[in-house]
């Protein structure tokens, strides 16, 4: 194992994305799936009918990017997007029966990734490995709104 210090932070976070990159975004592929779908995916296996400028606002995404994966899915057929009823100018979008399907592939494939990862950590470094990520981006999220403060 490499001997990692303080100031190497951005270096082993880059690395680990990677090897996770490397390890799941093949088997995406050979799915149909590109970068920020799964997330999407996901968050409208939970929140199916959620108006565009959620999805943006959960995944920290402009909207225009929001605009473009979604259009990529929806030429999949993994979701559609119809007017709101109250509101004519928002779009709600939702899970197709395929990207449903779809969805449980993609959890698949991160379950085995996610197995692979924390293969000989304890539940209890899992469980604090999960904290100590969670609180990196809770730092870093707050920085970042306090940057943009006039």
């Amino acid at each position: 194992m490499a001997d990692y210090t303080e100031g190497d932070f951005h270096r082993l976070l880059a690395r680990t994305f990677r090897m996770h990159a490397k390890r799941s975004h093949g088997d995406l592929a050979e799915i149909g799936i590109s970068h920020g779908q799964p997330r999407v995916l996901h968050y409208l296996s939970e929140h199916d009918g959620c108006i565009q400028k959620e999805i943006a606002d959960t995944f920290d995404l402009e909207p225009a990017t929001v605009t473009d994966i979604l259009s990529i899915m929806e030429k999949g057929g993994l979701i559609e997007r119809k007017n709101d009823p109250a509101d004519r100018r928002a779009l709600r979008v939702y899970l197709t029966p395929k990207g449903a399907v779809t969805h449980g592939k993609v959890e698949a494939i991160f379950a085995r990734v996610e197995r692979e990862a924390f293969a000989g950590f304890t539940g209890a470094d899992k469980r604090q490995a999960f904290a100590v990520l969670a609180r990196l981006y809770e730092n870093l999220k707050r920085a970042e709104e306090g940057s943009n403060k006039c």
